[in-house]
């Protein structure tokens, strides 16, 4: 199976505002500067100001046996980008000056996103999920759906028709036996999604792109069981996600309190567990030029229809 969807790599895309990104991945490549933003990363926590290293306390553990100069030299390249002296107006210090001890040195919020990232995806040893059933059957088939995660990436799938509910890079914090994995990955899901929905990418916080993009061009399988797919990229960060029409319309407050209304509450269900925003049984494509996509929820023998434009703007809402 070959899926071509959630996270690459712009080539372009700027580390943190000031460096591209060839020189950010040259800046936090050595094992001294990655050992400073590990060692101030763990020193963050728990209340009151945040907290700093001084030049001695930083060395220290990160290596006591670099030079001073050595060290420093490591330290000042990730001064202005990554991390903050808090010693006003003190220039940076080279060869065997040793910094003043007084203010200390803290992550910036760059430092912080950097290292918070690096400790989300990571931990020990490696986290996985055999297939489990998810109590739900396949809308298409009828086979028990079962969920995996392996590779830092949760599939939850068909095993029989190979029908793809989800398939996401999840961090590895979800995993906490069967049932609390599951209820973690779903919310997990859903917070991707909706930002993703909302126009705006959660990686990065950049507005991203719409397109509307045939299945069968999207390596997704059972390209057949699919009406269309909705892309929405990022320019900035090169994130991306796939979007079933009827997840792109989860937060539309028409639809939330039509589903509340008639006691489904779309707001804490799982997607999966929502027919019309796992598949696309109820979409019927118009119009591809322009775009124009309906969207019919059904409940308790009535009806609500969403029609979007290219723009995952809503142009209709009907009542039946």
């Amino acid at each position: 199976m070959t899926v071509d969807d959630h996270d690459s790599t712009g080539d372009d895309a700027a580390g943190d505002g000031s460096l591209t990104t060839e020189e950010t991945f040259a800046l936090v490549g050595d094992e001294v500067r990655a050992e400073i933003l590990r060692a101030l990363s763990a020193e963050r926590g728990g209340e009151g100001e945040l907290p700093s290293l001084s030049f001695s306390e930083l060395r220290e553990r990160v290596d006591a046996d670099v030079r001073s100069s050595q060290f420093n030299y490591h330290l000042q390249r990730l001064v202005d980008h990554f991390v903050e002296n808090r010693a006003e107006g003190t220039a940076q210090l080279i060869e065997d000056v040793v910094p003043s001890d007084d203010d200390g040195y803290a992550l910036r919020p760059e430092g912080t996103t950097l290292t918070r990232t690096i400790r989300a995806r990571t931990g020990t040893g490696e986290g996985s999920l055999d297939p489990v059933a998810v109590g739900l059957d396949c809308y298409h088939c009828g086979t028990a759906v079962e969920a995996t995660y392996d590779n830092a990436t949760f599939v939850l799938q068909c095993p029989d028709c190979e029908y793809l509910y989800e398939y996401d890079l999840v961090p590895p914090g979800i995993l906490d036996g069967e049932a609390e994995t599951l209820s973690r990955a779903a919310e997990y899901v859903r917070h991707v999604r909706l930002a993703f929905a909302r126009g705006v990418c959660p990686l990065c916080g950049n507005a991203v792109d719409t397109s509307f993009d045939p299945p069968g061009e999207t390596g997704y399988p059972r390209p057949d069981l699919r009406a269309v797919c909705v892309n929405r990229s990022c320019d900035h960060c090169g994130h991306r996600n796939y979007l079933k029409v009827g997840e792109a319309l989860l937060r539309d407050p028409d639809l939330v309190s039509f589903c509340r209304e008639r006691g489904l509450d779309v707001t804490s269900t799982p997607i999966w567990e929502l027919a019309f925003a796992a598949t696309d049984r109820d979409v019927d494509v118009r119009s591809t030029d322009p775009w124009e996509v309906a969207l019919e929820v059904e409940l308790d023998g009535e009806t609500l229809e969403l029609v979007v434009d290219g723009n995952l703007a809503v142009v209709e809402r009907n009542y039946a």
